[in-house]
Protein backbone atom coordinates (compact mmCIF):
# COMPACT_ATOMS: atom_id res chain seq x y z
CA UNK A 1 0.00 0.00 0.00
CA UNK A 2 1.48 3.33 -1.09
CA UNK A 3 1.79 6.40 1.13
CA UNK A 4 -0.66 8.22 -1.13
CA UNK A 5 -3.27 5.47 -0.66
CA UNK A 6 -2.80 5.54 3.13
CA UNK A 7 -3.16 9.32 3.26
CA UNK A 8 -6.27 9.26 1.06
CA UNK A 9 -7.84 6.55 3.21
CA UNK A 10 -7.05 8.52 6.38
CA UNK A 11 -8.54 11.67 4.83
CA UNK A 12 -11.74 9.82 3.97
CA UNK A 13 -12.16 8.67 7.55
CA UNK A 14 -11.29 12.10 8.96
CA UNK A 15 -13.86 13.71 6.68
CA UNK A 16 -16.51 11.43 8.19
CA UNK A 17 -15.40 11.14 11.82
CA UNK A 18 -14.29 14.70 12.64
CA UNK A 19 -17.56 16.48 11.70
CA UNK A 20 -19.58 13.87 13.64
CA UNK A 21 -17.29 14.27 16.64
CA UNK A 22 -17.60 18.06 16.41
CA UNK A 23 -21.40 17.85 16.42
CA UNK A 24 -21.40 15.38 19.33
CA UNK A 25 -19.11 17.61 21.42
CA UNK A 26 -21.34 20.62 20.81
CA UNK A 27 -24.53 18.71 21.64
CA UNK A 28 -23.04 17.36 24.88
CA UNK A 29 -21.78 20.76 25.93
CA UNK A 30 -18.06 19.94 25.81
CA UNK A 31 -17.60 22.60 23.13
CA UNK A 32 -19.53 25.82 22.87
CA UNK A 33 -21.56 26.49 19.77
CA UNK A 34 -19.11 29.21 18.69
CA UNK A 35 -16.12 26.90 19.07
CA UNK A 36 -17.94 24.17 17.21
CA UNK A 37 -18.65 26.51 14.31
CA UNK A 38 -15.01 27.59 14.18
CA UNK A 39 -13.87 23.96 14.09
CA UNK A 40 -16.44 23.17 11.38
CA UNK A 41 -15.19 26.08 9.24
CA UNK A 42 -11.60 24.94 9.69
CA UNK A 43 -12.62 21.52 8.35
CA UNK A 44 -13.91 22.99 5.11
CA UNK A 45 -10.44 23.08 3.56
CA UNK A 46 -9.94 19.39 4.30
CA UNK A 47 -13.39 18.53 2.98
CA UNK A 48 -12.84 20.46 -0.25
CA UNK A 49 -9.59 18.61 -0.95
CA UNK A 50 -11.15 15.24 -0.14
CA UNK A 51 -14.23 15.95 -2.25
CA UNK A 52 -12.15 16.92 -5.28
CA UNK A 53 -10.03 13.77 -5.04
CA UNK A 54 -13.07 11.58 -4.35
CA UNK A 55 -15.00 13.07 -7.27
CA UNK A 56 -12.13 12.29 -9.63
CA UNK A 57 -11.90 8.70 -8.37
CA UNK A 58 -15.68 8.25 -8.60
CA UNK A 59 -15.68 9.58 -12.18
CA UNK A 60 -12.87 7.26 -13.26
CA UNK A 61 -14.54 4.17 -11.79
CA UNK A 62 -17.95 5.09 -13.18
CA UNK A 63 -16.66 5.75 -16.70
CA UNK A 64 -14.60 2.54 -16.71
CA UNK A 65 -17.68 0.43 -15.95
CA UNK A 66 -19.83 2.26 -18.51
CA UNK A 67 -17.09 1.96 -21.13
CA UNK A 68 -17.07 -1.82 -20.60
CA UNK A 69 -20.82 -1.99 -21.18
CA UNK A 70 -21.98 -1.93 -17.57
CA UNK A 71 -25.27 -0.39 -16.52
CA UNK A 72 -25.60 3.02 -14.90
CA UNK A 73 -26.38 1.35 -11.57
CA UNK A 74 -23.23 -0.81 -11.84
CA UNK A 75 -21.23 2.34 -12.57
CA UNK A 76 -22.63 4.11 -9.52
CA UNK A 77 -21.80 1.10 -7.32
CA UNK A 78 -18.26 0.97 -8.70
CA UNK A 79 -17.86 4.70 -8.07
CA UNK A 80 -19.06 4.35 -4.47
CA UNK A 81 -16.67 1.45 -3.89
CA UNK A 82 -13.81 3.58 -5.19
CA UNK A 83 -14.40 6.48 -2.79
CA UNK A 84 -16.17 5.23 0.35
CA UNK A 85 -14.37 3.41 3.19
CA UNK A 86 -15.31 -0.31 3.06
CA UNK A 87 -17.03 -0.26 6.47
CA UNK A 88 -19.15 2.74 5.49
CA UNK A 89 -20.03 1.06 2.19
CA UNK A 90 -21.14 -2.13 3.96
CA UNK A 91 -23.26 -0.15 6.41
CA UNK A 92 -24.84 1.83 3.58
CA UNK A 93 -25.67 -1.36 1.68
CA UNK A 94 -27.20 -2.89 4.78
CA UNK A 95 -29.39 0.19 5.38
CA UNK A 96 -30.51 0.32 1.73
CA UNK A 97 -31.31 -3.40 1.86
CA UNK A 98 -33.50 -2.95 4.95
CA UNK A 99 -35.49 -0.10 3.38
CA UNK A 100 -35.88 -2.04 0.14
CA UNK A 101 -37.07 -5.14 2.03
CA UNK A 102 -39.82 -3.16 3.75
CA UNK A 103 -40.90 -1.61 0.44
CA UNK A 104 -40.90 -5.00 -1.27
CA UNK A 105 -42.97 -6.43 1.58
CA UNK A 106 -45.64 -3.82 0.91
CA UNK A 107 -45.54 -4.59 -2.82
CA UNK A 108 -45.13 -8.36 -2.30
CA UNK A 109 -42.01 -8.48 -4.42
CA UNK A 110 -39.04 -10.83 -4.31
CA UNK A 111 -35.67 -11.10 -6.02
CA UNK A 112 -36.71 -14.04 -8.23
CA UNK A 113 -36.89 -13.73 -12.01
CA UNK A 114 -39.48 -15.42 -14.25
CA UNK A 115 -37.06 -18.11 -15.47
CA UNK A 116 -35.42 -18.71 -12.10
CA UNK A 117 -36.14 -21.51 -9.61
CA UNK A 118 -36.30 -20.40 -5.97
CA UNK A 119 -34.82 -22.60 -3.23
CA UNK A 120 -36.04 -21.23 0.14
CA UNK A 121 -33.77 -21.42 3.18
CA UNK A 122 -35.36 -19.03 5.72
CA UNK A 123 -38.19 -21.18 7.08
CA UNK A 124 -36.60 -21.52 10.52
CA UNK A 125 -36.58 -17.70 10.84
CA UNK A 126 -40.35 -17.34 10.50
CA UNK A 127 -41.23 -18.03 14.14
CA UNK A 128 -38.14 -16.22 15.45
CA UNK A 129 -38.90 -13.10 13.39
CA UNK A 130 -42.51 -13.01 14.57
CA UNK A 131 -41.55 -13.50 18.22
CA UNK A 132 -38.75 -10.90 18.17
CA UNK A 133 -41.00 -8.34 16.45
CA UNK A 134 -43.87 -8.88 18.90
CA UNK A 135 -41.60 -8.72 21.95
CA UNK A 136 -39.84 -5.66 20.55
CA UNK A 137 -43.12 -3.80 20.10
CA UNK A 138 -44.23 -4.76 23.63
CA UNK A 139 -40.91 -3.76 25.20
CA UNK A 140 -40.88 -0.44 23.34
CA UNK A 141 -44.39 0.41 24.55
CA UNK A 142 -43.69 -0.59 28.16
CA UNK A 143 -40.40 1.34 28.37
CA UNK A 144 -41.96 4.42 26.81
CA UNK A 145 -44.79 4.40 29.36
CA UNK A 146 -42.75 3.58 32.47
CA UNK A 147 -39.55 5.59 31.95
CA UNK A 148 -39.89 8.79 34.03
CA UNK A 149 -37.35 10.98 32.16
CA UNK A 150 -38.92 12.54 29.09
CA UNK A 151 -35.73 13.08 27.07
CA UNK A 152 -34.47 9.56 27.73
CA UNK A 153 -37.94 8.18 26.96
CA UNK A 154 -38.05 9.75 23.49
CA UNK A 155 -34.44 8.85 22.71
CA UNK A 156 -35.06 5.23 23.66
CA UNK A 157 -38.28 5.24 21.64
CA UNK A 158 -36.41 6.40 18.54
CA UNK A 159 -33.63 3.83 19.06
CA UNK A 160 -36.14 1.02 19.71
CA UNK A 161 -38.20 1.84 16.63
CA UNK A 162 -35.07 1.93 14.48
CA UNK A 163 -33.96 -1.44 15.87
CA UNK A 164 -37.41 -2.91 15.16
CA UNK A 165 -37.37 -1.62 11.60
CA UNK A 166 -33.86 -3.01 11.07
CA UNK A 167 -34.75 -6.45 12.48
CA UNK A 168 -37.98 -6.65 10.51
CA UNK A 169 -36.37 -5.50 7.25
CA UNK A 170 -33.40 -7.86 7.62
CA UNK A 171 -35.70 -10.77 8.42
CA UNK A 172 -37.99 -10.07 5.47
CA UNK A 173 -35.01 -9.91 3.12
CA UNK A 174 -34.20 -13.55 3.94
CA UNK A 175 -37.55 -14.59 2.44
CA UNK A 176 -37.30 -12.15 -0.46
CA UNK A 177 -33.83 -13.37 -1.50
CA UNK A 178 -33.97 -17.19 -1.67
CA UNK A 179 -31.27 -19.32 -3.26
CA UNK A 180 -31.77 -19.56 -7.02
CA UNK A 181 -31.10 -21.92 -9.90
CA UNK A 182 -30.78 -19.94 -13.11
CA UNK A 183 -29.28 -20.91 -16.44
CA UNK A 184 -26.12 -22.83 -15.56
CA UNK A 185 -25.43 -21.52 -12.07
CA UNK A 186 -26.62 -21.80 -8.47
CA UNK A 187 -26.93 -18.48 -6.65
CA UNK A 188 -26.56 -18.84 -2.88
CA UNK A 189 -27.80 -16.00 -0.69
CA UNK A 190 -28.23 -14.80 2.85
CA UNK A 191 -30.79 -12.03 2.61
CA UNK A 192 -29.43 -8.91 0.95
CA UNK A 193 -26.10 -9.28 2.74
CA UNK A 194 -24.50 -12.25 0.96
CA UNK A 195 -24.69 -13.58 -2.60
CA UNK A 196 -22.42 -16.17 -4.21
CA UNK A 197 -22.90 -17.44 -7.79
CA UNK A 198 -21.62 -21.00 -8.20
CA UNK A 199 -21.26 -22.32 -11.79
CA UNK A 200 -22.86 -25.74 -12.17
CA UNK A 201 -20.46 -26.85 -14.89
CA UNK A 202 -18.41 -29.72 -13.46
CA UNK A 203 -21.02 -30.72 -10.88
CA UNK A 204 -20.63 -34.47 -10.36
CA UNK A 205 -22.43 -35.19 -7.07
CA UNK A 206 -25.17 -33.74 -4.87
CA UNK A 207 -26.04 -35.19 -1.48
CA UNK A 208 -27.66 -34.42 1.85
CA UNK A 209 -25.01 -33.68 4.45
CA UNK A 210 -26.08 -32.14 7.74
CA UNK A 211 -23.36 -30.20 9.55
CA UNK A 212 -23.53 -27.67 12.38
CA UNK A 213 -21.43 -25.13 14.24
CA UNK A 214 -20.02 -23.27 11.26
CA UNK A 215 -18.38 -20.15 12.68
CA UNK A 216 -19.57 -17.66 10.06
CA UNK A 217 -22.32 -17.34 7.48
CA UNK A 218 -19.84 -17.43 4.59
CA UNK A 219 -16.48 -19.13 5.02
CA UNK A 220 -13.81 -21.03 3.14
CA UNK A 221 -12.77 -24.40 4.59
CA UNK A 222 -9.95 -25.85 2.51
CA UNK A 223 -11.37 -26.66 -0.93
CA UNK A 224 -14.94 -26.18 0.36
CA UNK A 225 -17.08 -23.06 0.32
CA UNK A 226 -19.76 -22.86 3.03
CA UNK A 227 -22.81 -20.62 3.25
CA UNK A 228 -24.67 -21.56 6.43
CA UNK A 229 -27.91 -20.56 8.13
CA UNK A 230 -27.66 -20.33 11.94
CA UNK A 231 -24.37 -22.22 11.58
CA UNK A 232 -25.98 -25.19 9.79
CA UNK A 233 -25.75 -26.73 6.30
CA UNK A 234 -27.66 -29.70 4.90
CA UNK A 235 -26.69 -29.96 1.19
CA UNK A 236 -23.25 -30.53 -0.30
CA UNK A 237 -22.15 -30.28 -3.93
CA UNK A 238 -19.00 -31.79 -5.41
CA UNK A 239 -17.25 -30.52 -8.54
CA UNK A 240 -14.69 -32.20 -10.79
CA UNK A 241 -12.78 -30.27 -11.91
CA UNK A 242 -13.10 -27.56 -9.22
CA UNK A 243 -14.90 -24.40 -10.35
CA UNK A 244 -13.95 -20.76 -10.10
CA UNK A 245 -16.32 -18.74 -7.91
CA UNK A 246 -16.28 -14.95 -7.90
CA UNK A 247 -14.63 -13.60 -4.77
CA UNK A 248 -12.59 -16.76 -4.15
CA UNK A 249 -8.84 -16.83 -4.81
CA UNK A 250 -8.72 -20.59 -5.42
CA UNK A 251 -11.12 -22.94 -7.27
CA UNK A 252 -13.83 -24.62 -5.21
CA UNK A 253 -14.24 -28.41 -5.17
CA UNK A 254 -17.15 -28.58 -2.70
CA UNK A 255 -19.98 -26.25 -1.74
CA UNK A 256 -22.17 -26.67 1.34
CA UNK A 257 -25.33 -24.69 2.10
CA UNK A 258 -28.67 -24.84 3.92
CA UNK A 259 -32.06 -25.36 2.26
CA UNK A 260 -35.49 -25.72 3.84
CA UNK A 261 -36.23 -28.83 1.73
CA UNK A 262 -32.86 -30.50 1.09
CA UNK A 263 -34.39 -33.61 -0.52
CA UNK A 264 -36.14 -31.50 -3.16
CA UNK A 265 -32.98 -29.48 -3.78
CA UNK A 266 -30.85 -32.61 -4.18
CA UNK A 267 -33.37 -34.13 -6.59
CA UNK A 268 -33.68 -30.94 -8.63
CA UNK A 269 -29.94 -30.41 -8.97
CA UNK A 270 -29.38 -34.04 -9.94
CA UNK A 271 -32.04 -33.81 -12.62
CA UNK A 272 -30.81 -30.51 -14.03
CA UNK A 273 -27.04 -30.67 -13.76
CA UNK A 274 -25.44 -33.93 -12.66
CA UNK A 275 -26.51 -36.01 -15.72
CA UNK A 276 -25.25 -33.28 -18.06
CA UNK A 277 -21.98 -33.11 -16.16
CA UNK A 278 -21.54 -36.83 -16.16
Amino acid sequence: MTARTVLLSAARWLAVVIPLTDVALVLTGVLSLRTGIVVALALEALLVVVLVVEAAAFRRAYRAVRRDGGSRRAGLVAGAEAVWPPVVLRLARAEVGVVRALWWAVRRRSAVGPEEVALPYAGRFRLVLGAVTALGVLETAVVHVLLPWETARWVLLAVSLYALVWVLGSGLSLFQHPHLIRDDELVLRFGHLREVAVPLAGLVAVRRSVESEHKRVLLRDGDRLVLSVMGDTDVELRFDPPVHVAGQDEPVARVAFWADDPRAVVRLLRERSVPAAG
